[in-house]
């Protein structure tokens, strides 16, 4: 077989492959020699078909599967030796490639056309800035955090008159037209959550209600939800959407929780062995930790930001005509022409970081081994089995599910890989850059990171 290859402009080449009969005679006259000792023709003993019909019958096929494998093969192979960085795939050049027919002693020609990477350096220094956006805590954030703390240590207890956002005991009574206890009807004792309430008129009668007081309502126009309206009156979904009587509610009991006291035994139950004496210090913690929360998603926004910066200072160019049609090739029926002119920038963009993260990873030296992407999988199961103590038992359990999944799911693996090298590139070049830290509000950073996604 004969391989030569042709630049044909600054990033592209063209690939010529002259194959002769001697590459693929022996491989196709084999098959063709089993194809005979198992054919079964009319006429003809099992085994005893003459090896020129069989060829006739299926020597064209036999022939083109070989060469496409050979051909996949060895362009594969030539590649690989001559260690060219290629974007895309090869593409096969239809308008250097004659067409041919399976005949004896005749050479083939197959032309394949290349687009080659281009070379280019990546400066991580601190000549690169690029913003990084610290999340401050601001007092309001602050107090509704410890507002909600308060809440879930707190205690319940049963006020004389109803708020806003207590619950209700009682019990339904189903009203006929005239506004009387239904015979027959539909009677349930269940809570009602005022807060869950849509009607402003029901709630407003609800607020400010005692024990023994009723009140008169459409559990599902008051609610607009036929589920929360099913559980309060303990039917189905289907028959409350059909049901247009009022009901009567008798309230029995008013509970609501009581926000937990700012005192140190409240401290100890939200951070044990904290030792946090005061209140300015239990508000320190929790600024400290919901700030610290916050690091992986200033971090993630980070990335962007470091991806957009690179692309635009790295001198990289690509043969964007190639690139333009290894797209449309290799998207056939999903993208038209129109499609990649339309959207070539994202394209374009999107490889050349491609290409300046395979680099980074390359002269970094980074890695992502097995272990590390067991570690992934079991940290994600763990995620829902929080309140499982952490035994023997499940350890054993997580590792074998991280040896299955690593096994079963190749595409969920890469995705993962992929992931973990992100992160790795993304904290290797937040080390070497400068960060332009930005303090910013947790509402500003959210509308910040909508607009780049």
């Amino acid at each position: 077989m004969e391989i030569t290859r042709e630049n044909t402009g600054e990033l592209t080449a063209t690939i010529k492959m002259v194959i002769s009969p001697a590459d693929h005679n022996e491989s196709v006259t084999k098959i063709l020699k089993d194809y005979q000792r198992k054919a079964n023709v009319p006429g003809f003993r099992p085994g005893h078909v003459p090896f020129g019909m069989i060829k006739k019958l299926y020597g064209g096929a036999v022939f083109a599967e070989e060469v496409n494998k050979l051909v996949s093969d060895k362009l594969h192979n030539y590649i690989e030796d001559e260690k060219l960085d290629i974007l895309g795939q090869p593409l096969p050049n239809t308008t250097l490639t004659p067409e041919f027919d399976w005949k004896e002693g005749q050479d083939i020609e197959f032309f394949f056309d290349l687009g080659m990477s281009p070379s280019f350096d990546v400066v991580l220094d601190e000549t690169i800035a690029v913003d990084y956006h610290v999340i401050k805590v601001d007092d309001t954030m602050l107090d509704k955090y410890t507002d909600d703390m308060r809440q879930r240590f707190g205690t319940m207890i049963n006020p004389e008159i109803a708020g806003e956002k207590d619950v209700l005991f009682g019990e339904f009574v189903q009203l006929g037209t005239d506004g009387n206890s239904l015979e027959g009807g539909i009677t349930h004792s269940s809570k009602v959550t005022i807060d869950l309430i849509a009607d402003s008129d029901v709630k407003g009668k609800l607020i400010g209600s005692k024990v023994g007081d009723t009140v008169v309502f459409n559990p599902l126009k008051a609610t607009g939800n036929a589920v929360e309206a099913s559980a309060m009156l303990g039917i189905t979904k289907s028959e409350v959407e059909s049901m247009e009587s009022d009901f009567r509610y008798t309230i029995t009991e008013i509970s609501t929780m009581s926000p937990a006291e700012m005192n140190e035994e409240f401290f100890e139950k939200v951070f044990p062995g904290a030792e946090i004496k005061t209140e300015e210090e239990f508000r320190d913690k929790i600024r400290g930790e919901s700030e610290n929360a916050f690091v992986a998603d200033s971090d993630h926004l980070f990335a962007h930001h470091m991806q957009d910066k690179l692309v635009e200072s790295v001198t990289l160019t690509l043969p964007d005509e190639f690139m333009r049609r290894w797209l449309l090739e290799s998207n056939e029926g999903k993208l038209t022409a129109e499609d990649i002119d339309r959207d070539y920038h994202k394209y374009a963009e999107s490889m050349k970081w491609q290409l300046i993260e395979n680099k980074i990873i390359k002269e970094a030296g980074i890695e992502v081994g097995d272990q590390e992407i067991k570690d992934y999988i079991k940290d994600y199961y763990l995620q829902g089995w929080r309140t499982m103590q952490l035994t023997e038992d499940l350890m054993e359990r997580l590792e074998t599910i991280a040896e299955s999944f690593l096994k079963d799911k190749p595409e969920e693996v890469r995705r993962i890989v992929d992931s973990l090298y992100g992160q790795r590139v993304s904290a290797y070049v937040k080390s070497k850059v400068k960060l332009n830290e930005k303090e910013i509000s947790y509402d500003e950073f959210i509308k910040l990171d909508a607009e780049k996604h």
